[in-house]
């Protein structure tokens, strides 16, 4: 009984710049984002990121949100970037707010829906995050890996330049139950 499970470092950054993800928050609705936002945050600690929709519902949202396949996926990555990132730092509602505005630039009106989803389903993301990463044997079965440089300017002169560097490693594991299972055979064997 092989069980995988996925440790993560830190959260994973949208694939497209963080501008370009927030400009594709900024063109959905907002009663739309609330409910594609809840819909991810319920499956984000089950499934990988790129997991989050199939290709049907994919198609289907990309149709009802009139964006482009490149957008939704911009837009997924985004909320699963910054639900991972409140529930790493134990953020509050305020505190996932605030950082939306103040970090992001993201519209008040979409921060304050984003909050609401993250106030709602917080406790059962954080527990899902604490279940999978379960004590015991485990064995290294993937590696994977991104790098995100972020070189940011601002257009007032006493605002300093700012460059941020990110590397992400994830590390697939799976129960290492081998051992016990070769031990039972064995011991089956002999008894014969």
């Amino acid at each position: 009984a092989m069980m995988s499970s996925t440790t993560t470092a830190t959260p994973p950054r949208p694939s497209l710049a963080s501008s370009e993800a927030v400009r594709v928050v900024e063109s959905i609705p907002t009663e739309a984002l609330g409910s594609i936002a809840k819909r991810l945050l319920r499956r984000l600690g089950d499934r990988s990121v790129r997991q989050l929709l199939t290709d049907d519902e994919a198609r289907q949202a990309s149709a009802t949100l009139k964006v482009p396949a490149a957008d939704l996926t911009a837009l997924v990555e985004f909320v699963a970037y910054v639900f991972e990132q409140a529930a790493y730092q134990m953020q509050r509602p305020e505190q996932f707010e605030q950082h939306l505005l103040a970090r992001h630039q993201v519209d008040k009106a979409k921060a304050s829906v984003l909050r609401q989803v993250w106030e709602a389903e917080a406790a059962s993301f954080v527990g899902r995050l604490r279940d999978r990463h379960v004590l015991g044997p485990k064995v290294l079965t993937d590696t994977t890996w991104t790098t995100h440089l972020c070189v940011a300017t601002s257009d007032e002169p006493t605002k300093k330049k700012t460059t941020e560097a990110t590397a992400i490693f994830q590390l697939h594991f799976e129960d290492d139950d081998d051992d016990e299972k070769d031990e039972h055979d064995q011991d089956d064997a002999a008894a014969a």
